[in-house]
């Protein structure tokens, strides 16, 4: 699931999700913008914080493989 989704569905700010996993609230701002890709640690937090609702595995693609 994408963090975008879990905060809408659960009615929850970014800011106040930021304040919850002890990261300022630009940087969940940025990362929903797609101007920032978290951090190993910060996916790991996210993940935790979301009960892995939002998993590690959900902020990379898969990619075909080359031919």
């Amino acid at each position: 699931m994408k963090l975008e989704t879990y905060l809408s569905e659960r009615d929850i700010k970014p800011s106040a999700f930021a304040v919850e996993i002890g990261v300022a609230p630009s940087t969940i701002t940025r990362i929903l913008r797609g101007e920032r890709s978290p951090g190993f640690d910060l996916v790991m937090r996210i993940q935790r914080a979301t009960e892995g609702s939002v998993r590690a595995e959900d902020w990379y693609e898969e990619k075909a493989p080359a031919a």
